[in-house]
């Protein structure tokens, strides 16, 4: 039986094109103004680890000042010519130096010409001898753990499929110790991440994952598979790292906090992206697995896992729609009022996001009884959180309807909201006044007691003041709502149909007739 098909009509069809392009244009990924919700630096995952610790059956070959060695006496004893037994003791040594927790001589041991000779103890012939396979892919983690041009000379000495090929190693430390080696090389940037993709690195992975049992090297595939799926410019090919996201999502159940939060952060990049690479991460059942994590008081897991929900509401609206049906508005409230700012800034973001949807979903959020607390949001402090805060007021204010727009007027905005036209953060008083002017200019009926109201909470003052400021973008921002809205025009009563005037002495412009 044939499917029927509605032919929409070339106005309808552009009319709901409208309506799509306009909330996309609401919504906000993770740039522009929010790119600082990235930059969190000692919350966020460490992109490299340096491996500091020393095998316990190492004590005798602690460095000690009889026993000294110079960089040029490891790289004389590794020739050819030296016997096995030295050519090991000189690797310990060098794996030892380099993984001092202060000033490693990473650049000298680099400049020194070491490393070409590290990478035959990485090729086929020496897999019988996997402890000079495990101390020389120790060495090169922590080489890797220092600057771009470090790990650049590792990758050009041709060190990346070698440690890929130690992966199948049988012995787990040399396995372990490669992935976690690989991992920095991937964590440096964009252009080394997908030279380690490209050598077919996910499927490895992948199935290590699957039949590895050790905690600690689970911790290390999902952190390595996370700097694998980092960095938006350009973003990794997706295609590649398709089939790890059930596996991540899997590995959110798991009992190890440092795995779930690794795991979080890759979904975290994962959907930082394209509402088509969202609803791949929807439809892994990633919000069923991960809703839990935004009530656990543990920052490292709450703070990624509150991203991959917050990026998943900036998608479409019909994925913001699956995030509401999921119940993540419930959670907002604690999170809104958390002691840790990036949680409050993060909070604010996904509500701004959900402002940014349909008259229905804001209705979800004035029903959660979140605008009193974005309000407080508003006036914690941090400029950070207030401008996610007024970016969810402006949506609200640009979206929302006009009994919507009515109660949050009604509860107290006013004040909170202009006084941050004084801010000393420009970007900050210029989305106020983006806001400002969105709220007078659809609200042609309700204007004169707007302003009324806007002159009363200081914003007049405050717009008028601008007029001196600094920026020319503030300046005319602010001249050109004074001079439309402030200037000689009759104060009006109107009304729309079914919003009465409050008594005028309470300063409220609204309520709404139910």
């Amino acid at each position: 039986m044939p499917v029927k098909k509605t032919l929409l009509n070339s106005r309808s069809f552009d009319v709901y094109q409208d309506r799509n392009k306009y909330y996309e244009d609401l919504r906000r990924k993770r740039n522009d103004v929010t790119i600082e919700l990235r930059k969190t630096l000692r919350d966020e995952q460490l992109k490299k680890h340096r491996n500091i610790v020393l095998d316990a059956h190492d004590d005798e070959l602690e460095i000690k000042p009889e026993v000294d060695l110079t960089i040029d006496d490891i790289k004389e004893g590794l020739k050819s010519q030296t016997s096995a037994v030295k050519k090991l003791s000189c690797l310990k040594y060098a794996r030892k130096m380099l993984s001092s927790r202060k000033c490693a001589p990473i650049d000298d041991f680099i400049k020194a010409g070491i490393l070409p000779m590290l990478m035959d103890f990485l090729t086929p012939k020496y897999n019988n001898d996997t402890d000079f396979q495990y101390e020389c892919a120790w060495i090169l983690t922590n080489v890797a753990s220092g600057s771009s041009a470090n790990t650049i000379c590792i990758v050009n000495e041709g060190a990346v499929p070698l440690l890929i090929n130690l992966l199948k190693s049988p012995d787990i430390r040399v396995m372990e110790q490669a992935v976690w080696a690989l991992g920095n090389i991937a964590g440096d940037g964009p252009q080394l991440r997908d030279i380690v993709l490209s050598n077919g690195i996910v499927p490895i992975l992948n199935s290590l994952l699957e039949k590895t049992e050790q905690v600690t090297a689970q911790q290390n595939i999902v952190w390595t598979l996370s700097n694998l799926c980092r960095s938006k410019t350009p973003p990794p090919n997706f295609n590649y790292l398709l089939p790890s996201i059930p596996l991540l999502v899997g590995m959110l159940s798991h009992n190890d906090s440092q795995v779930v939060s690794n795991a979080c952060w890759a979904l975290s990049y994962l959907t930082d992206g394209s509402n088509e690479k969202i609803q791949v991460i929807i439809e892994a059942g990633t919000l069923r697995a991960i809703l839990k994590y935004l009530e656990v008081d543990d920052t490292t897991i709450l703070i990624p896992a509150l991203r991959v929900v917050g990026n998943i509401v900036s998608g479409n609206d019909t994925q913001t729609k699956h995030a509401l049906d999921h119940g993540i508005l419930k959670y907002l409230h604690n999170l809104l009022n958390h002691r840790r700012i990036p949680v409050v800034k993060d909070a604010a973001w996904l509500l701004s996001n959900v402002m940014a949807g349909s008259v229905e979903q804001i209705q979800a959020a004035i029903d959660h009884n979140l605008l009193p607390v974005l309000i407080r949001a508003l006036q914690r402090g941090d400029v950070k959180v207030q401008k996610e805060a007024a970016w969810a007021i402006n949506n609200l204010f640009s979206g929302g309807s006009d009994a919507q727009k009515a109660h949050l007027i009604d509860i107290g905005i006013l004040e909170p909201y202009c006084g941050l036209l004084i801010s000393p953060d420009d970007r900050m008083v210029e989305i106020i006044l983006e806001g400002l002017n969105q709220l007078l200019e659809k609200s042609e009926c309700t204007r004169g007691k707007l302003c009324m109201l806007i002159e009363e909470a200081s914003g007049l003052d405050h717009l008028e003041a601008l007029q001196n400021h600094s920026s020319q973008k503030i300046y005319e921002m602010s001249f050109n709502i004074v001079e439309k809205y402030f200037q000689g025009e009759d104060e009006t009563l109107e009304f729309d149909l079914g919003i009465i005037p409050r008594d005028m002495s309470s300063g409220n412009l609204f309520s709404i007739d139910h």
